[in-house]
């Protein structure tokens, strides 16, 4: 068992090898702390996309809502639909 005495008397030895494992330790915090960074980035982006969806979703349905009371809407979205079904729509010319 080390006294008082003896452990303020450190060696240059002892320093270095306390130094080493300090910087190893400070390497695999920041290694821990940059990984749970990009985890949590990837977590929000992922959070932003679900949101982005359910919100269009949300607006595709009020959208079909009102489409199914307003005849006028109805005939746009199946004039949008035949145009979709032509042969050659959406190709650039």
């Amino acid at each position: 068992m080390a006294s008082i005495a003896h452990a303020q008397r450190l060696s240059h030895y002892d320093l270095r090898e306390r130094a080493e494992r300090a910087e190893t330790s400070f390497r695999h915090i920041s290694f821990t702390v940059e990984q749970l960074g990009r985890i949590a980035r990837r977590v929000g982006s992922t959070l932003h996309r679900w949101a982005a969806a359910h919100q269009q979703r949300v607006q595709d349905r009020l959208f079909w809502e009102l489409a199914l009371t307003d005849p006028r809407v109805m005939s746009e979205l199946r004039a949008i639909q035949d145009h979709a079904e032509q042969p050659g729509a959406g190709r650039a010319s």
